[in-house]
């Protein structure tokens, strides 16, 4: 367990990219049902009363789907079907351990001041466009500044895909 998470660590501290990720389907699955888990989870902790099971399982299923597809979609355009499920690893790995930090950040620095607050979540979500620019850099071999706009792209569109599953 310790390896994962130091595999994952690297990643986020741009040690090491998503070829050295396993490519293992049973892996996978595992990374994204734990994915899914800590992101309801913190839903739960963090959504208030607005936030039940059911719509946080929803939130997490739907843009866990729309990233995968969007992923899944930008490999295709380059020809890289077959890094596909490693980059998704590596992203949904890498997304575990930036989501419990930004929900720490989040719930300490709310304590102390909403200023800092906004702060510390603003520059954690610039680290996460950071690690997955640098996770589609590794994968696609292109320009790190070419993989943070596809990172941007994907998480724009992935919240968007998510808000209108979900728009009531």
């Amino acid at each position: 367990m310790k390896s994962i998470f130091l595999l994952f660590w690297r990643i986020c501290l741009f040690q090491t990219g998503p070829d050295t990720v396993p490519a293992n389907t049973t892996f996978t699955v595992a990374v994204i049902v734990l994915n899914a888990v800590v992101n309801i989870v913190v839903q739960l902790l963090l959504g208030g009363e607005e936030i039940d099971l059911l719509r946080a399982g929803t939130l997490s299923i739907v843009s866990l789907a729309g990233t995968g597809a969007l992923v899944w979609f930008v490999m295709a355009l380059m020809s890289l079907n077959n890094r596909v499920q490693q980059t998704l690893t590596a992203m949904f790995g890498s997304d575990i351990i930036l989501t419990a930090l930004t929900s720490i950040a989040f719930l300490t620095t709310t304590q102390i001041n909403e200023t800092a607050a906004v702060f510390a979540i603003t520059l954690l979500t610039l680290w996460s466009l950071m690690v997955y620019g640098f996770i589609f850099h590794r994968a696609m071999d292109i320009h790190i500044g070419f993989g943070i706009a596809i990172a941007l792209f994907v998480v724009i569109f992935s919240v968007a895909i998510t808000q209108t599953a979900i728009a009531t």
